[in-house]
């Protein structure tokens, strides 16, 4: 008897409890009776035990996480006290950055690395994400984005032709527009076309937002034989190159196509040439024609040890062209390691304004291009005169960039990772001329 009461106290004190853990996780309360056997109680106390331990924890849990989340919850900032102050006007297609757009605020800018939408002309609305003594809110912003850049003169700043010539400037000047596809252009002077002479006419380019080009030129009528102002022909000894040029981190090399015959890259290689850019193919749509020494050129480089490249010259003028000649590249360099970007070359800038197309456009062009190019594990690189790549290609990305300049130093204004001097260079193991480049990866 005693022995059964001693048990029952214990079941008692047990079933105490648990009936307390119920009542601290805010459940009824359990009420056992005490009146039973000795292993009814145990067992009895054990099941409540488990059962309010089971019941107790997730509501522990459940109010852990509540905390947390109240705690989380960022306090929210009322707009109307959020001040900030950005531009009115922004340039078509301009790429401008929220931190650049927003210039002064009495809260911090968190989206500052966004892009501003530029890519139509009108009013646009743009969400400001902000900080204001640690609480959270937006503010929207109205702006402008114009057009206010002139057309561009291509090709043409000075003409000359044979006397009894017929004379339109069209069939001499090449433009184009940041954005306009159809821009106008008229002209004023007299040319007579039967007098040998040197006549001043002034170009009128317009292109639709009103922006006009005006540009002085001079026709020369004359039957001698005209001299190109742009081109040294003055033969370049790559021995000689390399020593006028060198400076630490530059190398030194050329770029080939079926023009320079058959190579002898080890000899190529001897002169003290690092690297050969190879004229893959050229055309349009990924119907291109292969260079017809592209697969003896590449062997040929690699195999003498020379770091390779590959250049396309592109006269795509879609998007859905420049992707397909990418994919063709894809195609024929079948996984194939390559030392440099892919370089794209897009040189039909003449009679540009025929084609429809804005400087936009044909950098949209490029942009597809080397997207196409990337999402297979190629870079790529735009190669393109001192002139265009002032003048035209946007290159928003800023991705490598070939320059083409013949001059004794270059004066282009921007980054480059290749120059190419002059198309008159000699070196051992091509006959005749060849394309001489400088190569700074700094």
């Amino acid at each position: 008897m005693k022995k059964t009461l001693i048990i029952a106290a214990a079941a008692l004190l047990l079933a105490g409890c648990g009936t307390e853990i119920e009542q601290n996780s805010n459940g009824p309360a359990v009420v056992t009776d005490a009146v039973t056997t000795s292993d009814e109680t145990a067992q009895g106390a054990a099941e409540t035990n488990a059962e309010a331990v089971t019941t107790s924890a997730p509501a522990e849990k459940t109010t852990e996480i509540e905390t947390a989340a109240t705690t989380a919850e960022k306090k929210k900032a009322d707009p109307d006290d959020i001040n900030v102050a950005c531009m009115d006007t922004v340039e078509i297609y301009q790429q401008v950055k929220l931190k650049d757009f927003m210039f002064d605020s009495n809260a911090k800018l968190i989206n500052g690395d966004d892009i501003l939408d530029t890519e139509e002309q009108g009013e646009h609305e743009v969400t400001l994400k902000l900080d204001l003594d640690g609480a959270e809110g937006e503010k929207k912003v109205m702006y402008n984005v114009v057009d206010t850049t002139p057309p561009v003169m291509l090709l043409g700043d000075d003409v000359t032709i044979g006397t009894g010539t017929y004379f339109d400037p069209n069939d001499y000047i090449s433009y184009a527009d940041n954005c306009d596809r159809h821009p106008s252009m008229s002209w004023e002077g007299d040319v007579d076309t039967e007098t040998e002479a040197t006549y001043p006419i002034t170009i009128y380019i317009t292109d639709a937002s009103g922006n006009t080009l005006t540009k002085s030129i001079n026709v020369t009528v004359s039957d001698a034989p005209a001299a190109d102002p742009y081109y040294d022909d003055s033969v370049i000894y790559f021995s000689d190159f390399v020593q006028q040029y060198d400076e630490p981190g530059r190398e030194f090399g050329i770029d080939v196509s079926r023009w320079q015959g058959d190579i002898d890259f080890e000899s190529v290689k001897d002169e003290g040439c690092s690297f050969a850019i190879i004229r893959m193919g050229y055309g349009e749509a990924g119907g291109a024609d292969l260079d017809g020494c592209y697969y003896d050129n590449i062997e040929g480089a690699k195999k003498a040890g020379i770091g390779v490249g590959v250049y396309f010259y592109s006269t795509d003028t879609t998007k859905e062209g420049a992707r397909a000649t990418a994919k063709r590249i894809v195609e024929v360099l079948d996984g194939q390691k390559l030392d440099f970007p892919v370089a794209f070359d897009w040189e039909e800038f003449r009679d540009f304004q025929s084609y429809g197309m804005s400087i936009h456009d044909l950098s949209e062009i490029y942009e597809v291009f080397s997207e196409e190019l990337e999402k297979n594990g190629y870079e790529s690189m735009l190669y393109s005169s001192k002139n265009f790549l002032e003048l035209f290609w946007e290159n928003k990305k800023d991705r490598p960039v070939w320059v083409a300049h013949y001059v004794e130093q270059t004066t282009y204004t921007g980054k480059w990772y290749m120059w190419q001097r002059c198309g008159t260079g000699r070196i051992s193991g091509i006959d005749g001329a060849v394309d001489l480049n400088v190569l700074q990866k700094e």
